[in-house]
């Protein structure tokens, strides 16, 4: 009989996390995360695996190897390897040899693009303007020579900008803008930085001939403000810069096509703010000169990319990849779509999509040959957190074969639970959602955790989330349901609930509830609820509006939009969710607060908080912490020192099995006990 699932488990999962395929599609490359639990971090090395034979041998060792972009003419693997602080890009060549630095720099490199030659390749750098970085040497050299003065006060931090810390990454440096850096194979040139002025640029494309580079960039006088990220076409030999874009939206992951006729991107113009579907678009650089772009592509009922979320996978990876067949015709990407995450075709000729795979599945990486008839993806599923699979596609046929079987010993000896899918209507519009659940074993009726998602402009899929297992091992069921608000149903539904949270969605949220308890499966009398992020935030307003729960579990949560306004990363962009600012309508702000319903909180709550997380800061976590001190209820409240908002997916690996230990013991303790 397979054993339960316990947090501790966490550590022997082997996750896939990135793919690249050969130029002529006969070999793949894979990045394998594993966990060193000794050093409580985690360790990343590339693998190569024959596509035929599938045979796989190790091409680096880690510990922190990523990003691996093979050279057009099959002669190098370009790849990002952690080195001390700064991450590097090295080059190994596949007729042998150890790994070379081609750029020893104490400042990070990010997303490599090889030219078409395969002779030099871009990369991303934050400089100074036309300054390239120090060595690691030159740096180590430069920091012994700093004065008593520049020792003790450089964690002085100067502020000018009202967009001065992003989650994840930390405080901004804005005496630096990221730049895109030319660097030779040979090394017989010197570093050339192609893009200039105070402005980021990211996101590179370049030309089938290799003489023009597209890119992304945000120009305006105040970007904080403004976030419109335009696409801009660099001319390499006579330096020349032309917008592409209009300024007045969000554009980016551009791609020429393979007979650098047209310039393919995806974006939106804000219609909907934060909300608003991305799009597909396309524009002629045949001459050199842009033209103006069109819509090429609009996905409907359904959303471009991995809008999946579960608790195996890093959120927000790069998922807007486009495939572009050699006769142009043929367009692939990915598409979310009810819970699902599968690669879509759409034929330029007819205006029509459909799709390459079905089932149950979420795709979260993909690469192509050239000839896009060749294919590596990842897939997660019920059953697997991630595997490769190699497909052949002739234009008719995308057959798909397994190449890996990771964790297949340890899922072999675990009690994995299936999740069940089941449908309900929104209230009072009659639309309809889905949601699944997750089954204990034994005789029930179980008691039952609903978990609401974040985002809110995200999906559930049935794949395997670790949460959620170790919920069902434990003795309760759980719940996941996509309420109006989530990705993958198009953009009505999910700016539906723009500037009114805990409204119809909260509605939805309940709705999905009933509709599970009406299965006579789960004990109503032993409910609990919990979520992250927004997810946070209803667990919270449910709390405050409901008495239904026996326990909470609110993570990274929004307490006080009036107080999240001036104290997350991004607060201030609130005003485009709520039509005003919080000294002009403090009302508006308040009545979407679920702090304004503490005193309605009677709910056993545990809060659970990164002290680092600057999306939802700690200070959401302690107001509503001392106010339920202060009213005598029970509450408890975990503080998780060093950590972002992205702990449950990629914070230190002990501190991830500590907080599953700390839900499943609030959990069992007052539903089971």
């Amino acid at each position: 009989m397979n054993r339960p699932l316990v947090p501790e488990d966490l550590f022997r999962f082997v996750v896939p996390e990135d793919v690249a395929i050969s130029s002529r599609g006969d070999e793949l490359y894979v990045v394998e995360q594993s966990i060193d639990q000794e050093k409580n971090t985690y360790r990343r090395h590339i693998l190569a695996v024959d596509r035929d034979t599938l045979q796989s041998r190790p091409l680096t060792h880690g510990p922190q190897d990523s990003t691996p972009r093979p050279s057009p003419d099959g002669r190098h693997l370009a790849f990002l390897r952690r080195v001390d602080d700064w991450q590097q890009l090295f080059l190994m060549s596949f007729a042998g040899g150890e790994p070379r630095s081609l750029a020893d720099w104490d400042r990070d490199a990010a997303n490599p693009v090889w030219f078409p030659d395969g002779q030099s390749l871009l990369v991303e750098v934050d400089l100074e303007d036309r300054e390239l970085p120090a060595t690691r040497e030159a740096h180590a050299k430069n920091e012994e020579k700093r004065g008593l003065k520049d020792k003790y006060t450089q964690d002085v931090r100067y502020i000018t900008r009202i967009f001065y810390r992003l989650d994840t990454a930390g405080y901004l440096d804005h005496t630096r803008h990221r730049h895109l850096v030319r660097l030779s194979v040979d090394m017989r040139r010197d570093p050339e930085v192609l893009t200039h002025g105070a402005f980021h640029h990211s996101q590179a494309a370049i030309h089938p001939n290799g003489t023009s580079v597209a890119y992304q960039s945000n120009r305006q006088e105040d970007p904080d403000m403004n976030p419109y990220e335009d696409l801009f076409l660099l001319d390499l030999q006579s330096g020349q810069e032309k917008q592409i874009t209009d300024g007045r939206g969000s554009y980016g992951a551009p791609q020429f096509s393979p007979d650098g006729r047209w310039l393919y991107f995806f974006g939106h113009r804000y219609t909907e703010g934060f909300y608003t579907q991305t799009k597909l678009f396309r524009v002629s650089v045949n001459d050199g000169t842009p033209g103006r772009p069109e819509l090429i592509w609009d996905p409907g009922d359904h959303d471009f990319g991995n809008e999946a979320i579960d608790d195996m996978h890093a959120h927000g990876a790069p998922s807007l990849r486009l495939g572009i067949s050699p006769d142009g015709n043929r367009l692939i990407a990915l598409v979310s779509s009810r819970g699902s995450v599968q690669p879509a075709e759409w034929n330029v000729a007819e205006q029509r999509m459909r799709w390459l795979t079905e089932g149950s599945r979420v795709i979260y990486g993909w690469a192509s040959d050239r000839s896009l008839s060749r294919f590596v993806l990842l897939q997660a599923d019920a059953e697997s957190p991630g595997d490769v699979f190699a497909a052949q596609y002739d234009g008719h046929r995308f057959d798909m074969r397994r190449v890996t079987h990771y964790n297949q010993e340890l899922l072999n000896e675990l009690a994995v639970a299936r999740p069940q899918h089941f449908t309900f209507q929104s209230q009072p519009l009659g639309e309809e959602m889905d949601g699944w659940y997750l089954l204990p074993n034994g005789v029930g009726p179980h008691p039952l955790a609903l978990e609401v998602h974040g985002g809110p402009m995200t999906m559930y899929a049935p794949t395997f989330f670790f949460e959620f297992q170790m919920l069902v091992s434990a003795g309760i069921g759980v719940v996941f349901t996509n309420p109006h608000g989530s990705r993958g149903y198009g953009e009505p539904f999910c700016s539906s609930i723009k500037g009114a949270w805990g409204q119809e969605d909260f509605r939805d949220v309940m709705a999905g509830l009933d509709r599970a308890l009406s299965t006579k499966l789960f004990d109503e009398k032993r409910l609990a609820i919990l979520g992250g992020s927004y997810g946070g935030f209803m667990t919270n307003w449910a709390i405050g509006h409901s008495e239904r729960f026996r326990a909470a579990v609110t993570m990274r949560s929004v307490v006080d939009e009036f107080s999240f306004f001036g104290t997350s990363d991004v607060g201030y962009l609130d005003e485009w969710e709520w039509d005003t600012t919080p000294w002009q309508n403090p009302q508006r702000y308040l009545e979407a607060s679920p702090f304004m319903s503490v005193s309605k909180m009677h709910t056993p709550l545990l809060i659970i908080h990164s002290e680092e997380d600057y999306r939802c800061p700690i200070s959401q976590a302690e107001e509503l912490f001392a106010a339920l001190k202060r009213l005598g209820r029970e509450v408890a409240f975990a503080r998780f020192p060093g950590e972002s908002h992205e702990l449950s997916r990629s914070g230190k690996p002990w501190h991830r099995v500590k907080r599953l230990e700390l839900i499943r013991e609030w959990l069992t303790g007052h539903l089971l006990g």
